[in-house]
């Protein structure tokens, strides 16, 4: 991987594919960050929420990137044919799964759901 500017405008760095193709459902892992409340977690660009019996529980927030890795540079497709990633909660923590095959030299974009999708425009 590589983190460059995405092609998305107004998004930043984005992380990119270089060398072999990935396969459909390979698995990242888990996205690393400082537990946060709601304060933190709906307002930062860089967080995902942890929920348990369809209740938040708590955010896991890679603002700080002396406690995040690579994920927290993978950018939200504008639209569900864009994305290659999917984002998923396994207990406490979020992972991201290739959604289909992909090819040297493509940016890796997650899908965040329909309701994300529309904030986006």
């Amino acid at each position: 991987f590589c983190v460059r500017p995405s092609k998305i405008q107004g998004a930043g760095d984005g992380v990119w594919l270089e060398g072999q193709a990935m396969p459909r459902n390979l698995v990242f892992g888990p996205y690393d960050g400082k537990v946060s409340g709601p304060e933190i977690g709906l307002t930062s660009g860089y967080a995902w929420q942890i929920s348990k019996n369809d209740k938040v529980k708590y955010y896991i927030d890679a603002t700080d990137v002396t406690k995040s890795s690579w994920m927290r540079y993978v950018n939200c497709a504008r639209n569900e044919e864009e994305q290659n990633l999917v984002a998923f909660q396994y207990y406490r923590n979020i992972y991201y799964r290739t959604y289909k095959p992909v090819p040297p030299g493509t940016e890796l974009l997650v899908w965040y759901g329909n309701e994300y999708g529309k904030e986006l425009g």
